[in-house]
């Protein structure tokens, strides 16, 4: 009954660790999915400004120049925005990382635990069975004796 019970821990282990490892694959995937956003914020800024420095050599109204001077400055802030987020979800990466390695032990260590009840089953079987070897061979020997 207690290795039942070991076996129902170890494989409810398991699933944490899978469900740890989803957790931080998709915690990664965030992560890249927001470093990647922040690539195309800057990106769009330089498009932008590279725009700006075109038209501005054509001429500009002060107007015009204001409005793109505005929209920089939103780009700037939408950066500065998505580079504070990144923090967050790094470290959401870094605690799932952990998350999935502690329980990685933990069914490790659960794992071992079995293969050694396992282990001391089996030399117990073993055991039993040597005895019952050993009695059959006495057994044996003594009914030679007694027919001869």
């Amino acid at each position: 009954m207690a290795r039942d019970a070991l076996q129902l821990v170890y494989e409810q282990r398991e699933k944490q660790v899978e469900q740890a490892l989803r957790a931080y694959q998709k915690a990664q995937q965030v992560l890249f999915e927001q470093r990647s956003q922040l690539q195309n914020l800057h990106q769009y800024r330089r498009q932008y400004i590279s725009q700006l420095t075109e038209k501005g050599s054509q001429g500009l109204s002060i107007s015009e120049l204001g409005k793109y001077q505005q929209f920089i400055v939103q780009i700037d802030q939408g950066i500065t925005k998505q580079q504070q987020g990144l923090v967050k979800f790094e470290y959401d990466v870094h605690a799932h990382k952990k998350l999935w390695m502690e329980s990685q032990v933990g069914c490790k260590a659960m794992a071992m635990l079995l293969e050694k009840k396992a282990l001391q089953k089996a030399k117990i079987a073993d055991r039993k069975e040597q005895q019952l070897l050993d009695e059959f061979a006495t057994f044996q020997y003594f009914q030679k004796r007694s027919s001869i």
